[in-house]
């Protein structure tokens, strides 16, 4: 028998109740993580604007590395160890960003990012990389990315140099690299050894985060409301409602 629309009353339907308490939260998680990351976001924007604009300070006296901190280096550049990380896209050209091995004055080893270079789409050919000999000054901004690159496998570790890999994880390195310094520069545009730099502080902007956020939570908004609508006699009770409100007029 149907509910009377005189009073509101529930009519529970376990279905869609099934259906609620699955996927509500699962909505409103999403949104939340949405808001963390944008915190996080705008984090590292505020820690970049900041830091960007320090004097550059000489890496080799550094005891901690944060991120985005301007230094300058004095070494040399490893003329036959290097990486082509691969599938790089740039306007969409098709190339590699190489990280370089550079041995610092001390003895101690910094992993440099060059930059961007075109490579041969049949992926036949490696780049020719010119690379400086002799003892350079390099300058930059240090650099670690502290989110795991996602992976379907292990990335196979080739013996010969260079090496074209899919990804690069610093903390791989050590055994190979023992005295590798825990951080990479990310060479300025106008830095020796400096290849086609174009860096990107965030991928996906704090306002962009928030509206997917947004976008969650009206999901989950118009499941709750859908529910409502489906279990009750709300419907019909706002129909009689507002016909009465008419009758009146």
């Amino acid at each position: 028998m149907a509910a009377s629309p005189s009073r509101f009353q529930w009519q529970f339907d376990w279905k869609s109740l099934l259906v609620i308490v699955l996927i509500l939260p699962i909505l409103l998680s999403l949104g939340f993580w949405q808001l963390n990351r944008a915190d996080e976001k705008a984090a590292l924007l505020a820690d970049f604007e900041q830091r960007r604009n320090f004097a550059p300070v000489a890496i080799g006296g550094l005891a901690e590395y944060p991120n985005y901190l301007p230094v300058f280096a004095l070494g040399e550049f490893d003329a036959e160890r290097y990486w082509l990380l691969d599938n790089r896209i740039s306007h969409g050209r098709f190339g590699y960003e190489i990280m370089a091995i550079f041995t610092l004055t001390d003895g101690r080893e910094l992993l440099v990012n060059r930059g961007w270079i075109a490579g041969d789409r049949a992926r036949q050919i490696l780049p020719a990389i010119a690379i400086p000999s002799g003892t350079v000054k390099i300058a930059g901004e240090l650099y670690r990315n502290t989110e795991k690159a996602f992976s379907l496998g292990v990335e196979p570790v080739a013996a010969a140099w260079p090496r074209r890999q899919q990804w690069l994880d610093i903390d791989d390195l050590g055994g190979e690299f023992p005295d590798l310094l825990p951080t990479t520069l990310r060479l300025a545009g106008d830095s020796v050894g400096a290849l086609e730099i174009e860096r990107v502080v965030v991928n996906v902007t704090p306002a962009k985060h928030t509206g997917y956020a947004v976008q969650w939570f009206a999901m989950a908004f118009a499941l709750g409301l859908i529910f409502i609508f489906r279990n009750s006699n709300l419907g019909l009770w706002l129909k009689r409602s507002k016909s009465n409100e008419s009758n009146k007029q």
